[in-house]
């Protein structure tokens, strides 16, 4: 387990999500996908190499193919987002997004029920909070507890 840093900070929001009612339609929930906030992320996460860890005893075979492809130096963003694994809903992994060798975000999806944003990058927590208006601030203890 690799230790919060003093200068991150880390929030939590829920995966599922209420979508908007259509014309015709009800409203109806959807889970939110690794792929969904890499593309929230924008032209910041373009620049992100990415190292997966799932930590399901069975994981679908699509996220074991992610963490061997991303073992090692990583994955690039649009190389991650052209997998199978991004766009369905894992149990518990974490995402780590390296700038160069430098860990700046971990995106970690806990217990197929909230993701939690751990970055000390003002830009992308806003950027969360916008998204996810329920975005709720964790502490480290917190942060560690969902590993």
């Amino acid at each position: 387990m690799i230790k919060t840093p003093p200068t991150m900070q880390m929030v939590s929001f829920a995966a599922w999500r209420d979508t908007a009612p259509h014309t015709g339609h009800h409203a109806d929930r959807h889970y939110v996908t690794l792929a969904e906030l890499l593309i929230r992320l924008g032209s910041y996460g373009l620049t992100l190499t990415w190292r997966a860890r799932i930590f399901d005893d069975h994981p679908h075979s699509s996220f074991a193919e992610l963490v061997r492809a991303s073992a090692g130096h990583g994955i690039p963003t649009l190389e991650l987002l052209a997998m199978d694994a991004p766009h369905l809903q894992a149990v518990d992994g974490d995402f780590e997004g390296y700038a160069g060798s430098e860990l700046v975000l971990t995106l970690r999806e806990f217990d197929s029920s909230s993701w939690d944003v751990r970055t000390a990058d003002e830009w992308v927590l806003n950027e969360i909070r916008r998204h996810y208006p329920d975005a709720k601030p964790m502490t480290p203890d917190e942060w560690d507890a969902t590993n």
